[in-house]
């Protein structure tokens, strides 16, 4: 019938027809009611899995392994959906834990969530750089850095980066903007001055000054980068002012840099056979002795009496083991350049390499003749005594009290005279030495490795023990073999 409403109640539902059609309709005095039983089924089949994430969660932070820890922060993230930070958490452990597959995986759930932190950030292009994947790294940090408030700890990592790339230029902007953010990091200074060496040698100088104010270990790198700096600045040609940074630079084993430097000197002038000979040192030390070879013949072609050319090509021999190649180099070299020191050094060694001691004991004693007050070739000489057994009471104790002298309290040559002491027999004198030399340097492994041997003349096999093993954990490759042929 036209109009006609009829209304049923049934359970709450209403039921009403209009026009021939028949429609229905919670009423909304029942809609409570039937909302808390929905709200208790869900509870009732939800609320167990939600209440066993927590328990997870709790777990946790009692766990006493990182997989384990990661394990549980990955469980509770999957069953309290609203905790997407978990995942994150998850990252860290395995991270933690170094199975950088894992934490990869769960920073990337972290993001897809978004709920990756900053921290979060780094630390996902951490797991890929310790992989050996630097473009993803690398990927990951710069998109961090478009992310709102980035860590501040991206600069430094993108600096690395770029400067392991051999992009030196990206490199410094980056790390400008660490160190803008950390003034009083020394090492920061530091390695932006390092970087800023071949394109703004007046900043690089300033940000060398404050490393060695903020921090006096590094003062001696500094002033060896600086003095560089300073001499390439007094000459007139840009190929030399390269070549004299570059050698700087390889001074204080920053050869990746100097190779920049010295392929730039090649290119200002090809003629510039010192450029050549350098390029050819610094891609040897970069673990490319067969192009540094043939660079060093490109050298003796444009320039056959540099005393340079000659000693480098002779250092080049001496690491391939062709001792007889490298003398005539070094002989050369001191032929053309007599009053340097050095290259009577480097004859003295390689003759002591073909077994010939008696005139490496003159090679080495001219070069204290040519530079009596320099310590470390009176050092040099004592080390020479003492590897080869030879002249230890007459020539090598005198030669390393000489460099004591000389240097004050230097460890190095504190550490040498302890040496020809106990090999003199002189026992308690080297201890009284290398005792002091400890005070100065308690990690030195070289110390260590000396009063080791000094405990085993004595007798004294737990001194003996102990100082040797501190030796080789500092990296004494002569404390291991000590170890297992005395303590096997």
């Amino acid at each position: 019938m036209s109009g006609e409403v009829t209304l049923l109640m049934f359970s709450g539902l209403e039921s009403f027809q209009t026009e021939g059609h028949l429609y229905n309709r919670f009423v909304p005095r029942n809609l409570l009611r039937i909302s808390l039983i929905l709200v208790s089924i869900l509870l009732a089949v939800f609320g167990p899995f939600i209440a066993s994430g927590y328990s997870e969660l709790k777990k946790a932070s009692t766990a006493n392994t990182y997989p384990e820890i990661a394990g549980h922060y990955l469980n509770a993230a999957q069953r309290i959906p609203w905790r997407a930070d978990l995942y994150e958490l998850s990252g860290h452990a395995y991270y933690h834990a170094k199975n950088y597959v894992q934490a990869d995986s769960m920073y990337q759930k972290s993001l897809q969530r978004g709920a990756l932190s900053p921290e979060g950030w780094v630390a996902w292009g951490d797991v890929n750089y310790l992989s050996n994947d630097l473009p993803r790294a690398t990927e990951i940090w710069e998109q961090a850095l478009q992310q709102k408030h980035p860590s501040e700890h991206l600069y430094s990592r993108l600096a690395e980066i770029y400067r392991s790339a051999d992009e030196p230029a990206k490199a410094a902007d980056y790390l400008e903007k660490y160190v803008s953010l950390h003034p009083e990091d020394a090492l920061a200074h530091y390695r932006l001055g390092v970087l800023l060496t071949l394109s703004d040698p007046s900043r690089a100088s300033m940000e060398l000054i404050d490393a060695s104010k903020l921090d006096p270990q590094l003062d001696s790198a500094a002033q060896t980068l600086r003095t560089a700096l300073n001499l390439a600045s007094l000459s007139d040609s840009a190929s030399m002012r390269f070549v004299v940074t570059g050698r700087g630079l390889g001074l204080v084993n920053e050869w990746q840099l100097a190779r920049t430097a010295f392929e730039s000197a090649v290119e200002a002038d090809g003629q510039n056979a010192e450029a050549w000979a350098w390029l050819g040192e610094a891609n040897q030390q970069m673990g490319l002795p067969d192009a540094g070879a043939a660079q060093l013949d490109q050298a003796l072609g444009l320039d056959p009496k540099s005393s340079t050319v000659r000693g480098l090509r002779g250092l080049y021999f001496q690491r391939v083991g062709n001792f007889r190649q490298a003398l005539t180099e070094f002989q050369s070299a001191a032929s053309l350049e007599p009053e340097n020191a050095m290259w009577h050094v480097s004859l003295g060694e390689t003759q002591a390499k073909l077994g010939d001691l008696i005139r490496a004991l003159e090679a080495y004693q001219t070069a204290t003749t040519l530079a009596p007050e320099d310590a470390s070739y009176w050092r040099l000489l004592a080390i020479f005594c003492a590897q080869n057994n030879v002249n230890i009471k007459d020539i090598g104790v005198p030669a390393a009290q000489k460099a004591v002298v000389l240097s004050g309290k230097d460890v190095a040559s504190l550490d040498v005279l302890g040496w020809l002491l106990m090999l003199d027999a002189r026992d308690e004198e080297a201890r009284q030495i290398l005792s002091r030399a400890l005070e100065l340097d308690p990690q030195n492994s070289s110390v260590h490795l000396h009063w080791g041997m000094l405990a085993l003349q004595t007798n004294d096999r737990v001194s003996a023990f102990d100082h040797l093993i501190q030796a080789r954990d500092l990296g004494s490759q002569e404390a291991v073999l000590l170890l297992k042929q005395y303590f096997p």
